[in-house]
């Protein structure tokens, strides 16, 4: 799965989308798309990256299920 962007995600972030869109009951394409923008914007802020997926998944959870 790549993003629009060609933004190819590890499979650790493939698994966390696939859990996110079941959990939220959202598309998988949706929440590919809102996590692929959340995780890049974190990214060129972020001096430590160990976190990221957690807050990614955190931020499009709240977005998504608003």
């Amino acid at each position: 799965m790549t993003a629009s962007n060609n933004f190819k995600l590890q499979s650790n972030h493939l698994q966390t989308i696939k859990a996110l869109a079941e959990e939220i009951a959202c598309p998988v394409e949706e929440v590919n798309t809102v996590y692929v923008s959340t995780l890049t914007r974190l990214e060129s802020s972020a001096r430590i990256q160990d976190y990221l997926t957690v807050l990614a998944s955190k931020k499009v959870r709240e977005e998504l299920r608003h």
